[in-house]
């Protein structure tokens, strides 16, 4: 069924988000999950009653034809057509998909060593203390470079294509690639957490040896950590090609094109607003909490901020 929300979001993607526009996309969804399930009941497996839902409804330019809508050309974000506002070209995606896979690895990695740092530790420590710690700090040594080297490149390779247009062609090719990872996606995720639930058992195995089992945990438990990590790094950089118009980097800094395509007219002002939200009200529960000492129920605050959030965010945007 995501599958299906996925590709109708891809569709309406284009589209002006108007009150009209929506309830044709969520009319359009009841209709298409119906034909699924008709389909499942007549023995069709899931991906072909996916395939045959898909198939058989229309495409974007037909949905605009229904709905009356005037295709927009999509440089009309854009004020000059220099390099950094042309729309991404596949060539970007793939070479940035790669820097993504790259980063994901050394991150991974990174973390995975400041793990087996305490496997290290441990184990070492039975053949000497000053060897156990030597070898814990080199191990941290190596994750944490890794992980702040790596972390830096994100940046490097997210700045040549903030704020640029995703063309409908690029979303479908990135929705191809996406598709075609998502089983190395799941079984690597399945296998990481599989490794660090059974990371218990050495602990069983060598209870006589009680610094082996600790130290085959503590590496179990990283191998797990870099799949889980690795897989997800990795697997996040399609969305960014699939869930937005505009190119948003790691840091979730929108520029002017994606704040305008989220909030429309007086784009600037209510994005300055969805950015003071949150510091107001983390200060106001710390202020709360230290000043007044009302730690036991001052949590509730960050809960009603987030149900108060959602609200404000759907008011800002039709204003």
């Amino acid at each position: 069924m995501d599958t299906i929300k996925n590709y109708l979001e891809t569709l309406f993607l284009e589209l002006p988000k108007t009150e009209a526009v929506e309830k044709a996309k969520a009319d359009l969804l009841a209709n298409m999950e119906d034909h699924y399930f008709s389909l499942i009941d007549e023995g069709k497996s899931e991906h072909e009653a996916i395939g045959a839902v898909i198939s058989e409804f229309g495409s974007v330019d037909e949905l605009r034809q229904t709905l009356e809508i005037e295709e927009e050309p999509e440089a009309d974000f854009f004020e000059d057509e220099d390099e950094l506002t042309l729309p991404i070209a596949e060539e970007e995606m793939l070479t940035f998909l790669a820097g993504r896979k790259q980063i994901a690895l050394g991150l991974s990695l990174g973390i995975m060593f400041t793990i087996l740092a305490v496997a290290a530790m441990i184990l070492f420590s039975e053949v000497g203390e000053t060897l156990g710690m030597s070898i814990f700090f080199i191990f941290v040594s190596i994750g944490v470079g890794l992980i702040i080297y790596y972390g830096m490149q994100f940046q490097k390779i997210d700045s040549p294509l903030h704020d640029r247009m995703i063309s409908r062609n690029l979303v479908k090719k990135a929705q191809v690639l996406k598709g075609e990872y998502t089983k190395s996606f799941t079984i690597g995720l399945v296998l990481g957490i599989c490794s660090c639930i059974l990371s218990l058992v050495p602990l069983f195995i060598f209870s006589y040896a009680e610094n082996l089992g600790a130290a085959l945990l503590m590496a179990m438990i990283s191998i797990g950590v870099f799949l889980i990590c690795y897989s997800s790094i990795y697997y996040t950089g399609f969305d960014k090609f699939v869930e937005s118009r505009f190119f948003v980097g790691d840091e979730d800094k929108l520029g002017p094109n994606a704040r305008k395509e989220k909030y429309g007219n007086n784009a600037e002002k209510k994005y300055v607003i969805e950015k003071m939200y949150w510091p107001v009200i983390v200060v106001t529960y710390f202020i709360w909490s230290f000043v007044f000492g009302a730690w036991h129920i001052s949590w509730v605050l960050l809960v009603a901020g987030g149900i108060l959030w959602s609200g404000i965010e759907a008011v800002i945007k039709k204003v």
